[in-house]
């Protein structure tokens, strides 16, 4: 075995672990070497992925781990390092000079290695204590007790309503977030977050902002793969309620900004959608704005989409709604203008 894998320097020539919160604040490069799938269902915000160990490798080592013991799933681990320590050395490459951190599950024997293996080709580099489990519980401790002042935008599609909380400060975007737009079309030019990324962002963000109250857009419980957390669902409820309103025309010509139809894949997914629509809508109805799309008529099948199907469903969702204020939102600076003067009287 290379002498950089020597178990007696990988496993017990370590600096200090730091915590998850050290390493933010003191600008660390986070680095999570856990496998491609761990990473891609949750992890830190701005951390990048060198995984140790791929999907088979991991499951080969802990089934060796459950069934032989943990010395023998420590000798597989080595045996796959061995045998691809230049590429996960040559990975780390593009990172020598940054201040690293790097965690893996639980704050184990992966990261645990891979840190003092840096340690010993130069590298500036320390372990994260408790690994992924530990940020997780944080994060979800955060969000058990999480129910700030909020202001609650609410109002017909295409009021612009994202565009106003965007142009707000002490704002949190749930649909950006989400990386969905909480409509039958949100999810066209996206990757929606899955949960444990969206309850992350959702933290990060809450932590950056200062006082309350904030402004966040009306929403259904879900978005898109997403749900809010309770608590925060509940305070949306209980906020100062605003309604935002336009005319139907500005409304049209803002769907039409916002939900560009270019490419040949992004137009049959629209169809897709569409086609879904008649139960609800009628098959002449539909057929109807498939053959505005088609034609690009984009303005009139908005306006069919807008007055016959989600002004009705958004009619009979508020209606249980009592509002604080209305404000047009036909500019959407004076409307922002207006909703910061309103936050300020109720700081």
């Amino acid at each position: 075995m290379k002498e950089d894998l020597s178990k007696s320097n990988i496993l017990t020539n370590n600096c200090p672990p730091i915590s998850f919160e050290e390493a933010l604040d003191g600008n660390h490069l986070i680095v999570d070497v856990r496998s491609v799938a761990e990473f891609e269902s949750g992890t830190v915000p701005g951390a990048v992925n060198v995984p140790l160990f791929d999907e088979d490798e991991r499951s080969v080592i802990g089934t060796i781990y459950k069934y032989g013991g943990q010395a023998k799933a420590i000798d597989q681990g080595f045996s796959y390092v061995d045998e691809k320590l230049a590429d996960l050395l040559g990975a780390f490459e593009p990172f020598r000079g940054k201040v690293l951190a790097v965690f893996c599950a639980r704050g184990g024997m992966r990261s645990k290695s891979i840190v003092n293996l840096l340690l010993q080709s130069g590298y500036s580099v320390c372990q994260l204590t408790g690994g992924y489990k530990c940020y997780r519980h944080d994060v979800l401790a955060f969000l058990d007790n999480y129910a700030p002042k909020i202001i609650v935008l609410h109002g017909l599609t295409g009021t612009g309503k994202t565009r106003i909380i965007q142009a707000l400060d002490f704002s949190i975007d749930l649909e950006e977030l989400a990386k969905h737009r909480s409509s039958l079309f949100g999810g066209l030019d996206r990757e929606p977050s899955c949960q444990r990324t969206f309850e992350t962002l959702l933290v990060t963000t809450a932590k950056s902002l200062g006082q309350e109250p904030y402004f966040v857009e009306g929403e259904s419980r879900k978005i898109g793969r997403v749900f809010i957390p309770k608590p925060f669902a509940m305070a949306m409820k209980s906020g100062v309620l605003v309604n935002i309103t336009c005319s139907l025309e500005k409304r049209i010509e803002r769907i039409v900004e916002d939900y560009p139809v270019e490419g040949a894949k992004k137009r049959g997914a629209i169809l897709k959608i569409l086609q879904s629509l008649k139960q609800g809508m009628g098959g002449e109805t539909v057929e109807r704005m498939c053959d505005l799309f088609n034609s690009n008529q984009l303005h009139d099948l908005v306006r069919i989409l807008l007055v016959d199907y989600y002004d009705k469903r958004y009619a009979r969702s508020m209606s249980r709604y009592s509002f604080d204020l209305e404000i047009s939102s036909e500019s959407i600076g004076d409307a922002a203008e207006k909703l910061t003067t309103l936050r300020k009287t109720l700081l």
